[in-house]
């Protein structure tokens, strides 16, 4: 069952990299699906975080030049406040009760791209990037997913696509290094579960390097599509995983 395990992680972190890489988010979402199907839903999600903060880091490292700071700091500051306070007091929740918040949550978040994403454009401002920096804080603290709210934010208001990608890694990087810390310091990931770690940093670095290599042909009008269609999927994908 293990060695199955190993490699259902590989290929979630092959699939989740290759996202992540071409539209800027997707790894937690595509894992967070799955991964709480194999283990203890406090252990996914920070194996989900360790293992993509491999990848978060190859592209922050490569494109960091590209960050707009007047717009990340704002969204930034809010949120590692607030994954901080949830990831803490996640640990009380049923998991259940998380998996149904989780659900419900994509789920809106697909309706809100399908509908409303071409009606409401949401102004890079102090004010507006610190609320969605909150609301992204509680889904970053739950489940290390907060990449379709930051999205509303970054997306429209980056000035190219390398700015967009790089705004949005350094912002995952951070966020999920608050919440691996408090996680292994309650014992969510034992030493047994480094052979999972280790398949995933395979599986992302292979992922990696082939969306790395994608990445450089998309439009930033194409990119906005494929997001939008992700969410989209991924919300039915949760949908039938939970019936």
């Amino acid at each position: 069952m293990f060695d199955n395990t190993l490699l259902y992680v590989f290929l979630i972190a092959v699939a989740g990299s290759f996202l992540q890489t071409n539209i800027g988010f997707g790894f937690p979402v595509l894992a967070m699906i799955f991964l709480p199907l194999l283990l203890p839903f406090q252990t996914a999600v920070v194996l989900c975080q360790i293992i993509v903060s491999v990848s978060l880091l190859i592209i922050t490292i490569k494109y960091f030049s590209f960050i707009e700071w007047k717009l990340l700091l704002p969204l930034l500051t809010a949120s590692m406040v607030v994954t901080g306070i949830i990831t803490v007091t996640s640990f009380s929740y049923d998991s259940s009760i998380l998996t149904l918040i989780l659900a419900a949550m994509l789920i809106l978040i697909s309706i809100y791209f399908f509908i409303f994403s071409n009606r409401i454009k949401i102004k890079p401002t102090v004010l507006n990037g610190s609320i969605l920096g909150g609301i992204a804080g509680i889904g970053n603290g739950l489940f290390s997913i907060g990449g379709p709210t930051v999205v509303l934010y970054l997306l429209p208001a980056a000035k190219q696509k390398e700015s967009y990608l790089a705004n949005i890694q350094f912002y995952f990087l951070i966020n999920n290094l608050i919440g691996i810390s408090i996680r292994l310091s309650k014992g969510a990931l034992g030493s047994h579960h480094m052979p999972l770690i280790l398949a995933g940093w395979v599986g992302i670095a292979l992922g990696t390097f082939a969306g790395m290599k994608s990445f450089q042909s998309i439009s930033m009008s194409r990119l906005k599509k494929m997001v939008y269609l992700f969410v989209g999927i991924s919300g039915l994908m949760l949908i039938i995983s939970s019936l």
